[in-house]
């Protein structure tokens, strides 16, 4: 059988049927993923294990007598009775304003409902704490549908302080055109001096279910691993979100047994179950019950989400941390697809992008999406409306596309699995870096502490290359360490804020996000209060960031046996690295 048949089988299957973790449906995509890898001939299990989930049951929304198209948020509160309040529209979701005109609005939102674009989790707390009685979600596009979503501030399975972030407001969301519909209702109100009411009755089904986890394992020379990964529940039929990454993980596993000889490292493949309704909680719970085999083993983690959809062009977007390099990652795309348009950008959270604790050194998470201009909605990946509805079905997948990603994730796969020298380029991953320090640089305080990091960055990596001068091509082994433990540290650092042991929360954090946040809080443009918090977190991260580079320093002067006289102080190093 063709691949390009096989993958439409698996698809049929799998996009016959809803897979909402904790479901029963859900387990007939287990069982279906187990049988085919059985039938390869692959080694695998499935984990079972207790999940908190939350599934949107219904919300019903009415506004002057009219019943408005709405759905609750995974992860809200249940409202328990119908809410009778004022409704309010806050216009700092949609454009910039001060933060002294952001909290007068917020002083002024107790037992109100509140209208405003977006779907950033920290804003839902901050109008909890001001006492709000609910937000509207109006999502950021003109797409007249609405998609499913969550609005947990808590990655993955809360644990006992964790747990007190969770959500205890009810959040619904509208579409585009309704918010726009809301928005001018509320206008005409207050021009003729009226207070507009709504009444909220919005019901979240929320606790601990039983799940399961798929786990295939090829193994190469080397116990060391690459993990790919994908999650396989989804809203509704889910046919690009994940279906379509379902199918291709399988047909890669059968790729790759078949190759099984010819790899240095080995494979393991993890489904993910809760990653919509649970909040990533699958790649969470692997990543805390498989801690040691991910911190001292796993080189690479390869994630599939939003694969194959109709909409997506020849735009190729390969999100990464960046160790691997521009080079090496066009090099080998270009031999899967040469025509591909690349745009290499910094990886994100959202595709289950749980192990920035455990120092894994390279993540990659490569899709085929459309150019900004031809994207039909502000949903992730090729910007499709279907994205998270009920529209989400067979006939949206573009089976040769899909076949297209598969080439390139593919040979990603190979090159890493494969080579036993790991890919490095110590100069571009600096580069990475230097537009993030240079955002910081907006006062005195700041800019000393951007100049000490990124000094201290620029020393660590000029270490990297003269070590590497010193072995050449020959010391392969002492090199992958390097890389291991260099890309770790830098993946960490600049993706996670916190503990390695514990998950950030799931607010909208991009890379260095706490430092380029409190940066622009000065007391001169934010409330006291407000600019003294922001602040307090800027001088706790700057520690953060300055000690752990110091730290890495030692550790490659000693792990190395170098010494630090080789290279000079760490402390009060030069700019010796030119970039």
């Amino acid at each position: 059988m063709e691949e390009n048949e096989r993958l439409k089988k698996h698809l049929e299957y799998l996009c016959s049927f809803d897979k909402l973790t904790g479901e029963p449906e859900a387990l007939q995509a287990v069982a279906y993923i187990s049988d085919v890898l059985k039938k390869y001939g692959v080694s695998c299990h499935t984990e079972t294990f207790p999940a908190y989930l939350s599934n949107p049951v219904k919300s019903v929304l009415t506004v002057d007598g009219k019943e408005i198209p709405s759905r609750p948020r995974s992860f809200s509160e249940s409202t328990g009775k119908s809410l009778h309040v004022p409704l309010v529209y806050d216009p700092g979701t949609r454009e910039a304003v001060s933060m002294d005109r952001q909290k007068q609005f917020l002083e002024n939102v107790s037992g109100k409902l509140v209208l405003g674009y977006g779907y950033d989790e920290r804003y839902a707390k901050i109008l909890e704490q001001y006492g709000a009685a609910g937000w509207i979600q109006i999502w950021t596009s003109g797409e007249d549908v609405i998609h499913e979503d969550t609005v947990s501030p808590v990655w993955g399975t809360p644990d006992m302080d964790s747990s007190l972030f969770q959500l205890k407001m009810p959040v619904v969301a509208i579409s585009g055109p309704t918010g726009e519909y809301l928005i001018q209702k509320l206008e005409n109100a207050w021009k003729n001096g009226q207070i507009l009411y709504a009444d909220l009755d919005s019901r979240v089904d929320t606790g601990v279910r039983s799940v399961q986890l798929p786990i295939a394992d090829i193994p190469g020379r080397k116990k060391d691993f690459v993990l790919l990964s994908c999650h396989y529940d989804t809203w509704y039929r889910g046919a690009f979100d994940n279906c379509t990454a379902n199918a291709l993980a399988l047909e890669l596993v059968r790729y790759f047994q078949d190759r099984k000889e010819q790899l240095a490292y080995s494979l393991k493949i993890a489904w993910w179950p809760g990653h919509s309704n649970g909040r990533y909680m699958g790649s969470t719970w692997y990543c805390d019950h498989h801690w040691d085999e991910l911190y001292e083993n796993c080189i690479a983690h390869v994630n599939l989400d939003l694969l194959g959809s109709k909409g997506a062009d020849h735009t190729l977007a390969i999100r990464t941390a960046g160790l691997e390099g521009t080079k090496w990652l066009k090099e080998h795309v270009m031999e899967a697809d040469p025509l591909a348009e690349i745009q290499i950008g910094r990886i994100g959270r959202g595709a289950d992008q749980s192990f920035w604790g455990a120092e894994i050194p390279y993540h990659i998470n490569p899709r085929y999406e459309a150019r900004k201009e031809r994207k039909q909605s502000d949903a992730p990946g090729p910007g499709v409306y279907w994205w998270h509805t009920a529209e989400d079905t067979f006939d949206k997948i573009d089976l040769d596309g899909l076949l297209r990603d598969g080439r390139v994730v593919g040979v990603l796969l190979y090159e890493l699995l494969s080579k036993e020298k790991l890919p490095a380029d110590y100069r571009g991953y600096a580069k990475t870096w230097l537009p993030y320090f240079e955002t910081l640089k907006n006062s005195e305080e700041h800019e000393q502490a951007a100049d000490e990091m990124e000094t201290l960055l620029k020393e660590v990596l000029d270490r990297c290359e003269t070590l590497e001068h010193i072995w050449g091509t020959e010391k392969i082994e002492e090199h992958n360490r390097l890389c291991r433990l260099v890309g770790g540290v830098f993946s960490r650092l600049m993706h996670s804020t916190g503990s390695a042991y514990e998950q950030d929360t799931s607010f909208a954090y991009g890379p260095l996000q706490l430092l380029k946040a409190s940066a622009k809080a000065l007391p001169e443009n934010s409330p006291a209060d407000w600019s003294l918090f922001y602040q307090t977190t800027f001088v706790r991260q700057r520690n953060r960031m300055v000690t752990e580079l110091r730290k890495l320093l030692k550790e490659i002067d000693l792990e190395f046996r170098n010494g630090s006289d080789r290279f000079g102080s760490s402390r009060n190093c030069d700019r010796r690295m030119e970039i």
